[in-house]
């Protein structure tokens, strides 16, 4: 948590709110505290807990948002469904972070994957998760899930196993998360992923750039001829404009597989965010978009 001391006191008390500050300290967000749940230091990371007036409750790490029960649904639902509607035969899939379990769920609501592995550096998270967000972590017990409390880029240059669907579901690209940006963790992606496999990541905010977008894209496309980005709104994340990268060779996002279209129309009557019209138009991108991201 981190306050303004600048800012009128009956405005912005330092006890009861929580801020995060972005684009080198020149932007913060930040939401009203009813309490402090939970407050501890894992071995990776700072881990709070807050719940909140306007989000409900709200996870941090190292004080930076990552997930709240608002909108927690846009992020998980757009990352597991997406590929699934465009991967022919998406059996087996590997999540790298995410922790909170949100993608996890999402991905079980497919009966024709058959493994999902998700892999967490922090095992402190997952148990943060079971405690404080059940809803997100509901899928944890499925059977087809297999949980590794391992570095994500060591993961994927050891395992013997190859993937339909890798998701990067990483924190800002700093510390230990770094490394989960460069070319080298997206050729190892690339190494374990089928023919016609799709890798997802979520790719910061083009208006906030804090973290330089042009070389995330660039890196991506170093090792995928399709590369996609679309964008989603993230109430918790700093500027609420959120994008995502869509990567392989040689699938294209707006391409929905037409035998799955029948399953996914019954199933997003019950999603908050998701469906098959939404999923074609978020890959039409603004001018700005485009040219954050150098692909005009």
């Amino acid at each position: 948590m981190q306050t303004n001391s600048t800012t009128p006191k009956e405005q912005l008390n330092p006890t009861s709110w929580a801020l995060e500050y972005f684009h080198h300290s020149s932007y913060v967000q930040g939401f009203k505290i009813k309490k402090s749940l939970l407050n501890i230091q894992s071995a990776y990371q700072k881990i709070e807990v807050l719940d909140t007036e306007a989000v409900g409750k709200l996870l941090l790490l190292d004080g930076k948002t990552m997930i709240s029960e608002a909108d927690e649904f846009v992020y998980h639902e757009l990352m597991a469904h997406i590929p699934w509607m465009t991967v022919k035969n998406c059996e087996s899939v590997l999540i790298i972070g995410g922790g909170d379990g949100g993608i996890v769920r999402e991905f079980c609501k497919h009966s024709s994957i058959k493994k999902i592995f998700l892999v967490e550096i922090d095992q402190l998270v997952v148990k943060v998760c079971q405690d404080f967000f059940p809803e997100c972590t509901s899928g944890l017990s499925d059977p087809r899930v297999q949980i590794v409390h391992q570095d994500g880029h060591e993961f994927l240059k050891k395992t013997i196993h190859k993937f339909d669907v890798v998701v990067v579901d990483s924190t800002d690209p700093e510390n230990f998360a770094s490394t989960l940006f460069t070319e080298e963790f997206y050729g190892t992606v690339k190494n374990v992923l089928n023919p016609g496999g799709i890798m997802m990541a979520q790719t910061e905010n083009p208006f906030l750039d804090t973290f330089n977008m042009k070389n995330i894209y660039a890196n991506l496309r170093s090792q995928f001829s399709e590369v996609h980005s679309l964008s989603a709104p993230l109430l918790i994340y700093p500027g609420v404009f959120w994008t995502f990268a869509f990567c392989s060779n040689g699938v294209k996002p707006q391409e929905l597989i037409e035998e799955k279209l029948a399953n996914m129309k019954e199933l997003e009557k019950n999603l908050k965010w998701y469906n098959h019209l939404w999923h074609v138009g978020a890959f039409a991108i603004s001018n700005f978009h485009k040219k954050v991201i150098k692909q005009l």
